[in-house]
């Protein structure tokens, strides 16, 4: 995976410190990137970010840099020192600024990276999902068609046995051409009876999944 990108906003001395700080103390730290509150005021950042810590903010500007941020769509933890009067917004994570907030507010980024991850992770197994489903309901298809092709090819067969054996004074070229046709019946006779194998994949692969899901099953072995 990319490596992360955070973006600190504040006007306060020390705020982007004390979140490096705590940062770089552990392992897999990201980019950092730092911003003071009147270079977001208004409009989203130009600078391309995962998550936004904000705090220590010039309070003329507070309310728009933090709309700023939500317009982004991307997490923000903020930093709140509003004694209760937290804003709210549905990427806004607020946090008070009491002692050990810095690490705090490392750990709760890096649960939502936790989380972006995690839904990364689904959606592409939900794809793979999908395109699962869609080559068993081809196959299911595939296998339907076999048979039917199967029936078809089990008269062309029969029929152009007989016309060989109960025409032998026909033309050299009519027999030329029913011994053709009786040929390719053959062989995509043989074509179609690899399908066989594919039923049988099918069915393990189905079996396989049922017994996975339910091992999985909290429920399973009560």
């Amino acid at each position: 995976m990319e490596r992360q990108t955070i973006l600190i906003i504040s006007d306060q001395p020390g705020f982007a410190g004390a979140i490096t700080s705590c940062w770089m103390a552990g392992q897999n730290a990201p980019a950092f990137a730092l911003m003071g509150s009147a270079h977001c005021c208004n409009r989203p950042p130009e600078q391309e970010f995962d998550l936004a810590i904000a705090g220590g903010l010039d309070p003329e500007l507070r309310g728009p840099v933090l709309q700023a941020l939500q317009q982004s769509a991307k997490p923000v933890v903020y930093i709140s020192n509003l004694n209760g009067h937290s804003p709210k917004g549905q990427n806004l994570i607020c946090l008070p600024e009491t002692e050990g907030w810095a690490e705090l507010a490392v750990a709760v980024a890096k649960e939502v990276f936790k989380r972006v991850r995690s839904t990364a992770e689904l959606m592409k197994l939900a794809e793979a999902n999908a395109e699962l489903e869609r080559q068993a309901a081809l196959g299911r298809y595939m296998l339907d068609v076999r048979h039917n092709l199967n029936n078809a090819l089990t008269s062309i067969l029969g029929n152009s046995d007989l016309i060989l054996l109960e025409q032998p004074a026909a033309s050299p070229k009519l027999l030329t051409q029913v011994e053709t046709i009786r040929n390719m019946s053959l062989r995509m006779n043989e074509i179609l009876t690899r399908f066989s194998s594919l039923q049988k994949e099918m069915q393990l692969v189905e079996q396989h999944r049922s017994e996975r899901g339910a091992k999985r099953s909290p429920f399973a072995g009560q």
